[in-house]
């Protein structure tokens, strides 16, 4: 969608007169006041999909009252604080605001960010990046006119810009991720002393542990299943995450884990869908897919459930997660992380013997196990996949 037609949805011209009727100020920001001043000076600045604006942090809590009052048509979609860290004193990073009929994932949506000052600095918090930046951009800011529209941005523009982007922001890198490329990010040391918080678990499904029940028996039985299926028809595959530490670490399932995951290369996976015969009665498989420059393509990951989970909404699957090399590296995408690893650990594969079959595993899987866990051997109930993996390439939490 170009920048003039997202600026003339009915969406965006709702939601800057929800803000204005309500006194609470916004500015353009991130890559629609990119894309705004490089339309200013004549520069084919590409655009993001989605509008970003950012208000104020005094005044998100009033923002976030006005869900109620937005009628049939819109809604609010909360995005929570993933950073693990007291950076801000929301439990929530920003807002979408969306169609109420259409899918979240397929929505144009205009993204709210509250940003709080503290001392000389407004700092904010990305999805899991902690960021900052000198309160002269937001203090006072510009005005700029868009067609017949005035719109507030950041004091010395051209220097935000520079601030975000780089000094080369008019010749933009295409693959900008807010969570790794910008330059507000906060360095990791800077926020050691920076207090713990807990996370809000967002999903609508309930997590179950595999230790409750039949959970471990049925969980164990469509791994094997699924593993057997992609044996049978010659897919490559192999251990992953915490289901990989936990056969190599007790031989068995991590009891109070609630998944089972596997990895394959992202290049199989529409051959892999097709198999869903293959799964069928007792098993349903489905493609996730995922929209970021992280990914030279869209698939995230095939999921295996259980028709009666999946009807009751209950978080029980197995993981194929798929996995794209780039460059030296192995790139996917999981707990909404970008996660990342050297080649060396797929382009060649180990195997184990687990319950009477040939299973693999990534080579040098002591070592990989390392990387993502640290000390592995010892159990974490703790352990949070989207916080600290040492695969993450994401950077501020």
């Amino acid at each position: 969608m170009s920048l003039s037609h997202q600026l003339k949805t009915n969406l965006f011209l709702y939601v800057i007169d929800l803000l204005k009727s309500n006194d609470i100020p916004f500015w353009l920001d991130t890559k629609l006041l990119l894309a705004v001043m490089g339309e200013k000076l004549g520069i084919p600045l590409s655009q993001y999909r989605n509008v970003r604006l950012s208000v104020p942090g005094e005044h998100f809590s009033k923002l976030l009252t006005l869900e109620n009052k937005i009628g049939l048509v819109y809604r609010f979609q909360l995005i929570p604080d993933k950073s693990g860290r007291e950076w801000t004193k929301s439990r929530y990073c920003r807002i979408a605001v969306l169609s109420r009929w259409k899918h979240k994932q397929k929505a144009f949506k205009i993204f709210i960010t509250p940003k709080y000052k503290v001392n000389n600095k407004y700092r904010w918090v990305d999805k899991r990046s902690c960021k900052e930046i000198d309160s002269k951009y937001y203090d006072k800011l510009d005005e700029i006119n868009i067609g017949e529209n005035s719109f507030q941005i950041p004091k010395h523009v051209e220097e935000y810009l520079c601030v975000r982007f780089g000094n080369d922001w008019k010749n933009p890198n295409l693959n900008w991720i807010a969570s790794i490329d910008d330059h507000t990010i906060v360095n990791n040391s800077s926020l050691e002393t920076v207090p713990f918080k807990k996370v809000i678990n967002a999903s609508p499904l309930e997590k179950i542990q595999l230790q409750k029940g039949n959970y471990h028996h049925r969980m164990k039985k469509m791994l094997l299943k699924t593993i057997d299926i992609l044996n049978e028809k010659g897919f490559k595959y192999w251990l992953e995450a915490g289901t990989l530490l936990g056969i190599l670490r007790d031989g068995d399932l991590i009891p109070w884990d609630y998944d089972a995951d596997l990895g394959i290369p992202a290049e199989s996976a529409d051959e892999i869908m097709k198999l869903r015969l293959d799964f069928l009665p007792n098993y349903l498989i489905k493609r996730r897919r995922v929209q970021t420059p992280w990914l030279p393509g869209d698939m995230r990951v095939i999921k295996v459930k259980t028709p009666w989970e999946k009807i009751r909404q209950i978080n029980f699957h197995v993981d194929l997660f798929c996995v794209y090399p780039v460059k030296n590296k192995y790139r996917w995408v999981d707990s909404n992380a970008l996660k990342h690893v050297d080649r060396k650990y797929y382009d060649t594969l180990s195997t184990i013997e687990w319950e009477g079959r040939t299973i693999n595993i990534p080579n040098h899987a002591e070592e990989y196990l390392s990387l993502r866990y640290g000390n592995w051997q010892i159990p974490n109930q703790n352990y949070n996949a989207g916080l600290h993996d040492g695969a993450i390439a994401e950077k501020g939490f």
